[in-house]
């Protein structure tokens, strides 16, 4: 099981989860891939603009992160399982939840219930 308090994400890629995990150097390694930061990547992926390559550079470090022993062409046959849609998706919830703030979602939750 992912544990949150690591940034750790459970992804459900080939009918396996795995658990994955963007570290400082795992996005270091995402943007010179990627040739772009890692928020322009998710405004890129929201706006329907991400390649396969794009896709594969960022769940190599990422399932990396999260302990599995993972290499390039291991991800290319995931993904190609698992379907362009599914692994894309997956990594648009990795990136939302890397860079979301749980602790702002919480306080949101906590006014909500006492409005």
């Amino acid at each position: 099981m992912a544990n949150k308090l690591k940034g750790e994400v459970t992804l459900n890629l080939a009918n396996k989860d795995y658990k994955a995990r963007l570290t400082i150097d795992a996005i270091m390694q995402i943007e010179d891939a990627c040739g772009c930061g890692i928020i322009k990547l998710a405004t890129k992926m929201s706006d329907g603009d991400i390649r396969m390559s794009e896709i594969i550079q960022v769940l190599l470090p990422a399932l990396r992160g999260g302990g599995n022993d993972f290499q390039h062409t291991d991800i290319i046959n995931l993904v190609q399982e698992t379907g362009i849609v599914k692994s894309t998706t997956a990594v648009a919830s990795l990136l939302a939840k890397t860079l979301t703030d749980d602790s702002e979602e919480a306080t949101d939750e906590g006014k909500q219930e006492q409005g």
